[in-house]
């Protein structure tokens, strides 16, 4: 948890670290609070869609690997958001210094 935070603080004037952290802190519990329970309901679908022709044994594993899977692509999703983010915005202060 410190490590977020030293990352979300850092190179920032000091009137600003509580904001940051603030807004860190925010970024972290809103996560917690809609991936538990997608991810939950992901997996609970893809087992009881597997149940019919599995095994418990099979169709539990087969549906973490599902929600793992939609977890991994919102994660690349929300990389690419946030390279296009920051490259337009070292674009649009390339030009003004220009």
């Amino acid at each position: 948890m410190v490590a977020y935070m030293v990352t979300g603080t850092s190179g920032l004037p000091d009137g600003e670290h509580g904001l940051a952290t603030g807004l860190t802190t925010l970024t972290q519990l809103v996560g917690l609070t809609l991936g538990i329970p997608v991810l939950s309901t992901i997996v609970t679908a893809r087992v009881n869609a597997l149940q019919a022709t599995h095994s418990a044994a099979d169709s539990v594993p087969a549906g973490v690997r599902v929600a793992l899977l939609a977890n991994g692509g919102v994660l690349v999703v929300g990389a690419v958001a946030l390279a296009l983010f920051f490259a337009r915005g070292t674009s649009r202060r390339a030009a003004a210094a220009a």
